[in-house]
């Protein structure tokens, strides 16, 4: 289970927690405080303690950085992409149609969007409170930025905090949003599949996380075994079983559906882009290369939000339609697809912080009054 950040926790609990640290206990026959009695060799302890946990965090991210950057250039490298094309973004735009552009923006916020209240209908399927379609676009767009670090858990973690500052619990936040992830990976292979088809070596692990989405959509298509597993994750939350949720047998092919239309939307936003930048490609060709190198990007774990990897397969896969104008696609796509996600995002972020801000301040006149 996700622990709660401070700023979540129970009021009472933190008070206590503070008056705990500011009391200096004395030991019995001593004029000083506890902390003049203390063996002077603990604090170099703890010091050369916190060095070996910084070594230890920085050795990881420069191996998972590593192995991002191999990959990268082994996918590459295997295209027969040269530095040249690598660097001219320019062969990307022969002819841009703005207009074109923006709609494609537009299309990717929507379904972003449509992505993200499906979270919140999940929650409300497993019977926790529905935050609204403002609601969870602010809880999920904002949840997601933890996607741009290393790891896959601190997108769940930060849906976790912000979920129960919202009065959703902890428990069914994270049930919602594990199960919406893996349906929502799964949505992308349906529409990817055929392009997957077409890399030539493609990893034996990219159709493994195939067959697992495959055999999870399955399992989430047996109502005793879907309700076995809902209250198998209430007995590890420490919930009442008996309070978990009976889903119907349409419960894994309905969200399979959702959220295969969300990847289509994806898709058409995609191919409206590339259409935008003066380039040609068939919808489903595009929407079917996008989809899979999503999936392949994210089930590169060690490579936060898939970047490089997810590019990497991205040109592989419109290379033979695009030529060297792929390479330039992947980047700006990348970028388009970060802009769209951040901008919402920030501005969630932004009006969090004023509400905090403007409540701390009425709660302050409150008292003073």
């Amino acid at each position: 289970m996700i622990p709660a950040s401070p700023d979540s926790a129970d009021p009472g609990s933190l008070a206590g927690a503070g008056s705990d640290s500011l009391a200096d206990p004395v030991r019995p026959g001593s004029t000083g405080s506890a902390h003049e009695g203390a063996d002077p060799a603990s604090a170099p302890s703890s010091r050369g303690r916190w060095w070996r946990r910084g070594w230890g965090k920085g050795l990881k991210w420069t191996l998972q950085l590593g192995l991002t950057v191999l990959v990268t250039w082994i996918i590459v490298s295997q295209v027969g992409v040269t530095l040249e094309e690598a660097l001219a973004l320019e062969a990307a735009l022969p002819a841009v149609q703005p207009v074109a552009v923006i709609v494609s923006a537009l299309l990717l916020l929507l379904f972003f969007g449509v992505a993200a209240r499906l979270w919140g209908r999940m929650v409300a399927e497993l019977g926790g409170p529905d935050p609204g379609w403002i609601g969870s676009n602010r809880i999920v767009l904002t949840a997601n930025l933890g996607r741009y670090l290393p790891g896959k858990v601190w997108q769940v973690a930060g849906l976790a905090v912000l979920s129960r500052r919202d009065g959703v619990p902890v428990s069914l936040g994270v049930t919602a949003g594990v199960l919406g992830q893996a349906f929502h990976l799964a949505g992308a292979a349906i529409v990817g599949v055929v392009a997957l088809g077409t890399l030539e070596g493609v990893a034996w692990g990219a159709w493994a996380g195939v067959a697992a989405l495959a055999c999870f959509v399955a399992a989430t298509s047996i109502p005793p075994l879907l309700r076995w597993g809902f209250r198998l994750v209430f007995r590890l939350a420490r919930l009442d079983p008996t309070t978990a949720p009976s889903p119907d047998p349409l419960f894994g092919p309905r969200w399979v559906v959702l959220h295969t239309l969300v990847w289509c939307g994806y898709g058409l936003a995609f191919a409206f882009l590339v259409r935008g930048l003066g380039l040609e490609g068939g919808i489903l060709p595009l929407a079917a290369s996008f989809s899979a190198a999503y999936l392949l990007g994210y089930l590169a774990i060690f490579a936060p939000a898939g970047i490089g990897v997810r590019e990497g397969i991205l040109i592989a896969l419109l290379r033979p339609s695009l030529g060297a104008a792929a390479v330039g696609v992947a980047v700006l796509a990348r970028v388009w697809m970060t802009v769209v996600e951040l901008v919402p995002a920030g501005l969630f972020a932004l009006w969090a912080i004023f509400r905090g801000r403007a409540a701390t301040t009425n709660s302050g006149g409150t008292t003073d009054g």
